[in-house]
């Protein structure tokens, strides 16, 4: 089989734009600057990106588009990743699904799995994506915005031979 393929957004997925992990105990945020934005990135999600990245094709679906690819990328220690982009520059989240459609069908034909990791507050692309393709709503169930261990599907962990992380041990 081959690998799963992952889109995977940056804020309200890695970077905690909702402030979740600011005065809490349940984990370390680490706080960098990367094209004059502050990120806030909890100590799990680099090994958690890590571990998406060794178990399927991961690209980034986000306005941060190949930008994503400097420090953010340089932070997780993850290689460059492949961008979804359309082109136009724009800082609106509504041309993700028309540009990664293409690719996700192609990916479904050919068996493969196809997860997208989004903060999409509730309005899941069902209509605009291929039939399969599933996703992980950052915001679903609670307050935040961040992409937690337990929110990825167990196939990935399967995949990975391993269990989500426990982000308040991590």
């Amino acid at each position: 089989m081959e690998r799963p393929l992952i889109l995977l957004d940056v804020d309200g997925v890695i970077n905690d734009i909702e402030y979740v992990g600011l005065g809490t105990d349940a984990w370390e945020t680490h706080t960098f600057i990367s094209h004059g934005y502050q990120l806030l990135v909890p100590s799990f999600m680099p090994e958690l990106i890590r571990t998406l990245c060794r178990v399927a094709e991961v690209r980034w679906c986000t306005t941060w588009r190949d930008r994503a690819n400097d420090e953010i990328a340089t932070f997780l220690g993850i290689d460059r990743l492949e961008v979804i982009d359309d082109g136009t520059g724009s800082r609106f989240v509504d041309w993700k699904a028309a540009a990664a459609k293409a690719l996700v069908a192609e990916a479904l034909e050919a068996g493969r799995r196809v997860l997208w990791i989004e903060d999409f507050w509730g309005r899941l692309p069902i209509d605009e994506m291929p039939a399969g393709t599933e996703y992980v709503d950052t915001t679903d169930g609670w307050d935040g915005a961040l992409l937690m261990p337990h929110m990825v599907p167990s196939w990935v962990w399967q995949l990975a031979g391993t269990s989500p992380l426990d982000p308040l041990t991590a």
